[in-house]
């Protein structure tokens, strides 16, 4: 009997040899299946990042296209805005002047008149005879004295004068 129980381990061995090299094969076979898988998982991957940053590339320049496109409105109606804010306040401005206009002052004395727009006139015009600027002038005080006939003036604090009121 012992010769028929190494006779029969021997057979076993041997049918049971060809199912571990099969095995061998398929778990060979799967880690190459598996190394393949994982392949074409990371190119697959790698082309949709490629896909996914085109469409960001191009959803970004049709946005900068569009912000170029509202910029731009929106630079044409400040324009538009400040035209007519710059024609409104000239108007306003226009109207306050007219509104503050200046008034017209009368001297009379003894039967002589003299408008206070003729007397500063002749006073800025003595004063440029004297080798000034009219445009130097920052301020002018006058003193009217009738019973001198005469009009004293001191431009910018340190110059002064007298002229005929008649």
């Amino acid at each position: 009997m012992a010769r028929t129980t190494a006779r029969a381990a021997k057979k076993k061995a041997a049918t049971k040899a060809p199912a571990a090299k099969t095995a061998a094969k398929t778990t060979a076979a799967e880690a190459v299946v598996e190394e393949v898988k994982e392949a074409v998982v990371k190119e697959v991957e790698e082309k949709k990042e490629k896909v996914v940053d085109a469409d960001i590339k191009e959803v970004a320049a049709a946005a900068k296209e569009t912000v170029k496109d509202t910029g731009a409105k929106v630079v044409d109606k400040a324009k538009e805005v400040t035209k007519k804010v710059e024609k409104t306040v000239k108007e306003k401005v226009a109207e306050v002047k007219a509104a503050v206009a200046e008034p017209e002052v009368y001297v009379q004395y003894q039967g002589n008149e003299s408008d206070l727009a003729a007397i500063t006139a002749r006073i800025k015009k003595q004063y440029v005879e004297e080798g000034h600027k009219e445009s130097d002038i920052k301020s002018l005080k006058i003193y009217l004295k009738p019973e001198d006939a005469s009009a004293y003036y001191v431009i910018n604090d340190n110059n002064s004068g007298k002229i005929f009121l008649f």
